[in-house]
């Protein structure tokens, strides 16, 4: 039983391990890292952090931060057969070979050794079955909490190949479509942000030169992107309580209707992993860990048993060494699927893409007339940081200039997502 304070006895942060072997033909991934020290004053509390996320590499979403754990000696060995080496593909992430997929009927085991001289070992680990999905769907549903939303589903069956009982473990990657509400084909490019004095040989002046701006086409793509998400949460299923049946209906995500995720054009990838009764203990009672009010202080959070040891038994280790048997599907669904006659939810950020901006130019010749004594919001300052985007030509008003912007957010979809199309990404 490893208890999970957050320094090891000799002062470095404690060995966190992450080790899912599938047979899906994807190279296999060990993430090695460290979890943070934590100021031994006991005056100082931290919120409770979330030491080890099984499905993004060296996650912490309270803010834990984590130090990777770099040129270890990372290997795989079978009883019996073949061992296989991993190499440090970059800093704590450590790679199979590519031809290296297992296999049932054979076991597995991790060893790590530390650049410091510590030896960690596994459990021996064997797949516990094969798993099939069978639907994978969308519907529009309402939450426990009355909100209203697209729930996605998976139907499964499991063939236990050692007589062991149905449990499964998943992830997800969803990717979405973005569609910047306020894109236009330009872009202001500065022709000069200052005003300047034309003066004859005599030095007497000739002509001002104002701040000015000039219209362009925008060199990449910013009106359509994308973004995938990793999950987060920890997604366990018990068959036991089915008797031997199928999986119906087991209900994976829910997305609020006004959620901008779903605005356009919506996919998931899930992973559905046929897991040991061993890692389904240690899964749920992490998931139960990270739902926990704990805090790290003097008192530390209580144990979490994982399958991965230290060989000299003095140095503690979070972790778990897993193989299983992974199938996949991917489902597409568009928001006019769900919601044909109602509005798109509100877009990304707290910005309100309807909000009509014409910050002055700082050109009389150009902006509307100016109050005594006013202070105008000026245009210039805010093209230069990027904070701004192009939407169209203006008649200036009283402190107003002769384009009317919007926020950078709501014109360029890159400060959401990337203009680069997914090579999976299929269009209805």
């Amino acid at each position: 039983m490893v208890p999970l304070s957050a320094v090891s006895q000799d002062g470095q942060g404690i060995l966190v391990v992450e080790a899912n072997l599938t047979d899906n033909g994807e190279p296999q991934r060990v993430l090695l890292s460290r979890s943070r020290q934590v100021e031994s004053d006991s005056t100082v509390n931290v919120p409770e952090q979330v030491l080890f996320n099984p499905n993004s590499p060296f996650i912490s979403p309270k803010g834990l931060d984590v130090l990777p754990e770099e040129n270890a000696s990372v290997r795989v060995s079978t009883n019996g057969g073949p061992e296989f080496v991993f190499m440090e593909s970059e800093p704590g992430i450590y790679v199979s070979p590519a031809d290296f997929r297992p296999t049932f009927d054979v076991g597995y085991t991790l060893s790590v050794s530390t650049s410091n001289g510590d030896r960690y070992r596994s459990n021996e680990m064997r797949m516990a079955g094969t798993s099939s999905i069978d639907s994978l769907y969308a519907e529009p549903t309402i939450a426990g909490s009355g909100a209203a939303g697209v729930g996605i589903f998976v139907d499964s069956s499991m063939d236990s190949a050692l007589g062991e009982a149905a449990y499964y473990r998943y992830t997800f990657e969803e990717t979405y479509k973005i569609i910047a509400p306020n894109w236009t084909p330009f872009e202001f490019e500065i022709i000069r942000e200052n005003q300047e004095l034309m003066v004859d040989a005599n030095g007497d002046v000739i002509d001002i030169l104002y701040p000015d701006v000039r219209l362009v086409p925008r060199a990449r793509e910013e009106r359509v992107c994308f973004k995938t998400d990793a999950s987060q949460d920890i997604l366990l299923f018990d068959g036991t309580t089915l008797n031997g049946g199928p999986v119906i209906k087991n209900q994976l995500r829910f997305i609020k209707s006004d959620n901008p995720i779903i605005s356009h054009r919506y996919s998931i990838l899930v992973k559905q992993m046929a897991i040991s009764f061993e890692a389904f203990q240690f899964y749920e009672n992490l998931r139960n860990f990270n739902q926990s009010e704990l805090v790290f202080s003097q008192v530390q959070p209580g144990p979490l048993e994982g399958n991965v040891f230290n060989i000299a038994g003095d140095q503690p280790v979070i972790g778990f060494f897993d193989v299983s048997h992974a199938t996949e599907r991917r489902l597409y669904f568009n928001y006019v699927d769900f919601y044909p006659d109602e509005p798109l939810p509100p877009y990304f950020g707290t910005v309100r893409c309807d909000r009509i901006l014409a910050p002055i130019l700082g050109n009389p010749e150009r902006d509307g007339p100016i109050p005594p004594n006013a202070s105008c919001p000026a245009l210039l300052p805010g093209v230069k940081l990027g904070l701004l985007e192009y939407v169209s030509s203006n008649e200036p008003g009283e402190c107003e200039g002769p384009y009317i912007v919007t926020p950078t957010i709501c014109g360029d979809c890159n400060v959401v997502g990337t203009n680069v199309v997914p090579d999976f990404w299929i269009e209805e």
